[in-house]
């Protein structure tokens, strides 16, 4: 097996790095973070926009590159690794044999910033939010058609051991 520059071996487990857009991702998070400021600076008559605007000039950029930076998504095995989050890291790992649906979803603000939004859906989990959403990610749909053939081919390991 070669590797592509997306991919590494360690072991037995097949690790593919899911490529991050990181200046979309930047630009998505800045965005997200300076809507309820403008709104609620409108709303204020300006002061409170002038305090949100003051602290995201100094701690907000330093923050979203953090953020955007902290982003990782790889697949391990048979399993989806999503890490994010700067004070507190936040990791997942979905295994794949659980995974019912991808679904790609890009709202007014993600069109503005060419990305998209990858929906995780999982069994069981008894709600209709994803079980984790991959942003700014590279070549989505590619992305999702390697995600899916990976978990068709976990759910097929699966349906064997238990035949």
């Amino acid at each position: 097996m070669t590797n592509t520059p997306d991919q590494a071996t360690t072991g037995n487990d097949d690790v593919f790095a899911i490529p991050i857009d990181r200046a979309a991702a930047k630009a998505y998070i800045y965005t997200m973070q300076h809507i309820p400021a403008i709104v609620f600076g409108v709303c204020s008559l300006g002061l409170m926009y002038l305090v949100w605007l003051v602290y995201y000039s100094y701690f907000g950029k330093w923050l979203i590159e953090q953020q955007a930076e902290a982003l990782q998504y790889r697949i391990e095995g048979k399993t989806l690794r999503v890490d994010y989050g700067v004070f507190f890291l936040k990791r997942k790992s979905i295994p794949l044999d659980r995974v019912t649906d991808f679904a790609l979803a890009q709202g007014p603000i993600m069109r503005m910033h060419g990305i998209w939004a990858l929906g995780v859906q999982t069994a069981g989990v008894g709600t209709a939010m994803p079980e984790a959403t991959l942003i700014a990610i590279e070549n989505p749909e590619k992305v999702r058609d390697e995600l899916l053939r990976r978990r068709d081919i976990a759910a097929q390991g699966n349906r064997r051991d238990y035949a």
